[in-house]
């Protein structure tokens, strides 16, 4: 097991992408905090990953408010001591509120910008002084093909995306020293609830490459990678994974 007593934090891990990286990093042996504002569905990932032998906790929080991310480190740092891993999965598009820019609200804007980038902001401020102070730490970050490339109709979504791209690289630079690795990961379209019951998962598959939506444990490998000693020489990529989605149809 290659993230034997590790202790990682997963946001979103309730669901989706989130749920397969918090049983991906589990089935490595590491233990996690399930962070999710669906309670409910984040004790249920808590209880199969204690059915591993792991130490699992969940905390219900909303990411897009500070002093909620703030509680959950502090949380997660009494439990277990320390703080490892940070996977900033949490996130997501306006779903049935997507528009055309032009027919765009700043409500809408506000929220996908609050759901992504905040959310990022908040959960990494939260834990990288601790990370700092340990002088060891894997942030991976959920970006998306989106934030690559740009879909119509998705411009606040793509450009929240490509923000937290941005945020990976320069966060890489800031804290490299202290033996810190942030990287992000940038899903195609996936094989979510979300995405086949809101988002017409048949629609999203005609722009993959490789002619089909991803498995969320197809993402959750490259994020549970990037999270090992193997990539201890990674630091400052976004990684897509993605079927091709973000070069284009064949």
């Amino acid at each position: 097991m290659k993230l034997k007593d590790k202790i990682g934090i997963v946001t979103g891990g309730a669901n989706g992408i989130g749920r397969a990286i918090a049983l991906g990093l589990a089935r490595e042996g590491a233990h996690i905090v399930v962070a999710d504002i669906d309670s409910d569905q984040a004790n249920k990932v808590a209880d199969e990953i204690k059915a591993m032998g792991r130490r699992a906790m969940a905390i219900k929080v909303d990411v897009t408010q500070f002093d909620e991310t703030d509680g959950m480190a502090k949380t997660a740092l009494r439990e277990f001591k320390k703080i490892d891993i940070l996977v900033n999965n949490a996130g997501g598009s306006a779903r049935e509120r997507a528009s055309l820019f032009h027919q765009s609200t700043k409500e809408v804007w506000d929220y996908v910008i609050g759901l992504n980038i905040k959310a990022t902001f908040n959960c990494t401020r939260t834990v990288i002084e601790h990370m700092i102070e340990q002088r060891s730490g894997k942030i991976v970050n959920i970006a998306s093909d989106t934030g690559l490339v740009g879909y119509a109709g998705f411009v606040d979504y793509s450009t929240a995306k490509a923000g937290i791209i941005g945020f990976t690289h320069a966060l890489a630079k800031e804290v490299a020293t202290y033996g810190i690795n942030v990287n992000a990961v940038a899903p195609g379209p996936t094989a979510t609830r979300t995405m086949l019951v809101s988002l017409a998962g048949d629609k999203f598959a005609q722009r993959v490459g490789l002619g089909r939506l991803g498995k969320p444990e197809e993402i959750a490998a490259m994020v549970v990678f990037l999270t090992t000693e193997d990539a201890n020489f990674i630091t400052g990529q976004v990684i897509p994974v993605c079927g091709l989605s973000n070069l284009g149809t064949l």
